[in-house]
């Protein structure tokens, strides 16, 4: 689901035991006049179980495209501090380099999520190669080309196209079709593994 300007994608299932958990917080015992809440170490369990099938259903979908599942936990972190769903990042990386961490294009775009020397030096990427600080710096991009074009009722194609070819004019990236072949291409592998697809908003 995508709401207009907003980029904070969730797994079905993920999302399920999100709501069972935030339950769960906000259930009390009653004894007599007295009323307990649910014991930190309970609410501590139920987080870890539900990061640990984010993280299996992670390097699930990694393996199956033939990644290494070492990158899942960094694309666990990344999404949680970015606010994207981590799938949604290993799509991304999948189209970029086909999670291969020394890729390097014709135009000097580096690593797993392909980040350019402008990209690198903007977001504080000192090692391009290192799979951390790539996906890290990629999510950090993702989130800004979101960030800028939030008010547009078609905000994911267009965060999508700037990230591919760079942020622009929306004319650009609209008319652009190397950015609409990255999009689609993107969007298929993601909604092949996911309960919510993305459905594209018309301009």
């Amino acid at each position: 689901m995508i709401g207009k300007g907003i980029l904070c994608f969730s797994l079905a299932g993920i999302m399920t035991m999100t709501a069972d958990a935030s339950q769960t917080r906000s259930e009390v015992v009653s004894a007599g006049t007295q009323t307990a809440a649910v014991s930190s170490g309970a609410r501590s369990a139920r987080g870890d179980q539900i990061r640990d099938i984010e993280l299996r259903q992670i390097k699930g979908m990694i393996c199956y495209l033939g990644g290494k599942p070492d990158h899942a936990p960094i694309l666990q972190k990344a999404g949680k501090k970015f606010e994207i769903d981590p799938l949604f990042l290993a799509a991304v990386t999948y189209v970029e380099s086909s999670f291969r961490h020394r890729a390097r294009s014709g135009k000097g775009a580096c690593g797993l999520m392909q980040l350019r020397p402008i990209i690198t030096k903007a977001f504080g990427v000192t090692d391009p190669w290192d799979p951390h600080q790539n996906i890290m710096g990629g999510a950090a991009y993702l989130r800004s080309c979101f960030q800028r074009y939030s008010k547009h009722s078609n905000s994911t194609f267009l965060a999508l196209a700037a990230y591919n070819i760079g942020p622009g004019p929306v004319k650009k990236l609209n008319d652009s079709q190397a950015a609409k072949r990255f999009v689609k291409k993107v969007l298929r592998v993601y909604n092949r593994f996911t309960d919510e697809p993305i459905r594209l908003s018309s301009r």
